[in-house]
């Protein structure tokens, strides 16, 4: 003799919205919504739908499915009785509903005087008995209040950004819904199904001019890596000429490891979905794995060629000059040249970290300084260049921070560490270095930052910029800088071939050379 149904699911954790889950069998989930393809425990017939479904089908209460033949009158009245003990649950938890606030309410604090009675708003609802003044009549005041107050709580209750307000679509969206008499907003599955494919279809067709220009002047293929706020590993493939870019798809490769083969797979699924016909070259980054993909579809793909992004190799560049490591190889003459960098970077940390992790310090911060401290990611693009430029704005308003009264006398958090930072922020040694390694930094910032961005006429400039660049880093005859570009760009050949401007790297070298021989010591160039 088989066993109960509901003895065997009485241990079984209970969800209040959808109790009557663990009374069918889960089979496979179906795309979309909360479908599932189940099977009833006590009929054991397999079906298809919501939990609506396996309610209707166990209780026989509505249409659209079979009821099951095999639940007992007295199983059906314990599944009811279960089924209105989470109501009744899901009703005791749920917040009390508040009264939207109302100028012609009595806002008296007495819970006598204060009408705390909340009715959800009808669209067909009205009150045609209800005596209403000129003012009203004309201008509907209430009901502006009324739903001005619901607006405002969506914001709320919703977490919502203020700055959606001053989206243009959130004000045309309420002009259009005054013009529709019983308008209902679209729900949370026609948001996240039919209206965002609709969507979707309209922005594609939009888009074809741009995709029709492919064929004319060529697309280059570019592709990135981040991560999204739940942290996942998002690969990203762009498609950018001088008409603009577009986004071609954003991969979750979670669970993957990156390798050349993994990117060069997914590159040639972007440079398929353009046209390889149409595609002139691929940009990556300057990552080991990133190069041999790029090795790959050229092999694949004899008319594309490969190039490292111009931000990432100037970033490299960078990073090695302000955090440059010993362990690197042939890195020492740029070790002991830059060194000094690394340790000025790391007193500007502990500066702005003793600040920011100090209430009162942080008090007395503001009062002095308009800009705030910075917290910048170390992935992000020069970000010891940023935080230095941040420091040099508000130079002014530290120093007077540290020399006013309240720092000496405020001795809650370390007598010590207080005045080390003093020391150090009035020490005029620490900020000729900060200005000294902001002289020869900014000019590759520069770079970076004309070079990172979405307009293709940069593109065409990088020679000049590369040029530019060279010059103001030989003017401040600062040696180790062109000593890493020199190799940044001679690991990266391909860039050199395209990026290539005033000087080939034959002359950099020549350029480089004739500085260490016309300079007497490289203390002239770093001290």
């Amino acid at each position: 003799m088989s066993q109960d149904p509901l003895n065997i699911d009485e241990s079984l954790e209970v969800d209040d919205k959808a109790p009557l889950w663990i009374y069918v069998k889960k089979i496979e989930k179906l795309p979309g919504g909360g479908s599932w393809k189940f099977e009833c425990k006590f009929c054991r017939n397999s079906y298809v739908g919501s939990h609506s479904r396996v309610l209707t089908h166990l209780l026989k209460e509505g249409k659209g499915i079979k009821g099951c033949l095999k639940v007992t009158p007295q199983q059906r009245v314990n599944l009811k009785k279960l089924v209105d003990d989470c109501k009744e649950r899901i009703e005791r938890a749920a917040t009390k509903p508040v009264p939207l606030p109302s100028s012609s309410r009595n806002m008296s604090s007495s819970s006598l005087d204060y009408d705390m009675s909340y009715k959800v708003p009808n669209a067909t609802e009205s009150d045609p008995k209800k005596r209403k003044g000129p003012l009203e009549k004309a201008f509907n005041n209430e009901a502006r209040e009324q739903c001005d107050g619901e607006v405002s709580r969506m914001f709320y209750t919703g977490g919502l950004s203020f700055n959606l307000a001053r989206n243009p679509h959130y004000r045309n969206s309420y002009v259009r819904a005054s013009q529709i008499p019983g308008y209902v907003p679209p729900g949370y599955n026609a948001l996240r199904t039919t209206l965002l494919q609709k969507e979707r279809k309209n922005i594609e067709m939009h888009l074809q001019p741009l995709k029709n220009t492919w064929k004319q002047k060529g697309v280059s293929i570019c592709s990135d890596g981040w991560s999204d706020p739940q942290r996942r590993p998002i690969f990203n493939l762009i498609a950018a000429n001088e008409s603009g870019p577009m986004m071609l798809r954003a991969i979750n490769t979670h669970g993957e490891i990156k390798t050349g083969e993994m990117i060069a797979e997914l590159i040639i699924g972007g440079i398929k979905e353009a046209g390889h016909e149409n595609v002139v070259k691929v940009v990556t980054d300057n990552a080991s794995n990133c190069v041999k993909a790029g090795a790959l579809i050229s092999a694949k793909f004899p008319t594309i060629f490969w190039t490292p992004c111009v931000v990432h190799t100037l970033n490299l560049a960078l990073k090695n000059i302000c955090s440059p490591l010993l362990s690197t190889r042939n890195n020492e003459e740029v070790y002991d040249a830059c060194y000094w960098i690394k340790s000025l970077s790391e007193d500007v940390n502990w500066i702005k970290n003793y600040i920011m992790n100090h209430a009162m310090r942080l008090v007395m911060f503001t009062e002095h300084c308009d800009l705030k401290l910075l917290t910048i990611a170390s992935t992000r693009f020069a970000s010891t260049v940023v935080m230095l430029k941040r420091f040099k704005k508000i130079k002014t308003g530290l120093q007077q921070m540290v020399i006013s009264p309240k720092w000496d006398d405020y001795k809650e958090d370390g007598v010590e560490r207080a005045s080390a930072v003093k020391k150090k922020i009035l020490d005029e040694m620490f900020w000729e270095e900060l200005e000294y390694a902001l002289s020869f930094t900014l000019p590759i910032y520069s770079v970076i930052r004309a070079a990172d961005t979405d307009k293709p006429s940069t593109i065409r400039k990088q020679p000049i910029c590369k040029g530019n660049l060279q010059r103001k880093i030989f003017h401040a005859n600062s040696r180790c800088i062109c000593n890493v570009i020199a190799r940044k760009k001679y690991n990266s050949r391909k860039f050199v071939a395209n990026l290539r401007g005033n000087y080939s790297l034959a002359v950099l070298r020549g350029i480089c050379k004739g500085i260490y021989r016309n300079l007497a010591s490289s203390s002239q160039i770093c001290e």
